[in-house]
């Protein structure tokens, strides 16, 4: 098992117009990057190594966003079956107390990285 991060962009440290252009120049649609901006925090990309986390993270920060990187716990060196994948009817829904967010029980919410196992 290893463990496991998650990218969170929280906004930006640059003019906007300025970390649009460095962000197109990476490939980010507009309509993408403005659901970023206007519902961040939010979480950019889940299930990576350290080391990925910080490429992702060094090259969002050098466009000009403000991220932190979080560890989300162990990652399972067998990936999960097909079988698996989909969510069935009884399964457990949580509402984040931090952003109000309504998500599968999970330990920290995937839209404001809040935990969600701590008191509310």
């Amino acid at each position: 098992m290893t463990k496991k991060y998650r990218v969170v962009f929280y906004g930006t440290t640059l003019e906007q117009g300025i970390f649009r252009q460095n962000m197109a120049k990476l490939g980010v649609a507009d309509s993408t990057l403005d659901k970023y901006v206007k519902r961040a925090p939010v979480v950019l990309k889940r299930d990576l190594t350290l080391a990925d986390a910080r490429r992702y993270a060094d090259t969002i920060i050098a466009a000009g966003g403000l991220v932190n990187i979080q560890e989300t716990g162990e990652l399972s060196e067998t990936k999960p079956s097909a079988e698996g994948s989909g969510i069935s009817p009884d399964q457990d829904f949580v509402m984040c107390h931090n952003c109000g967010f309504k998500q599968t029980r999970e330990d920290f919410c995937v839209r404001c990285g809040f935990d969600l196992n701590s008191s509310p």
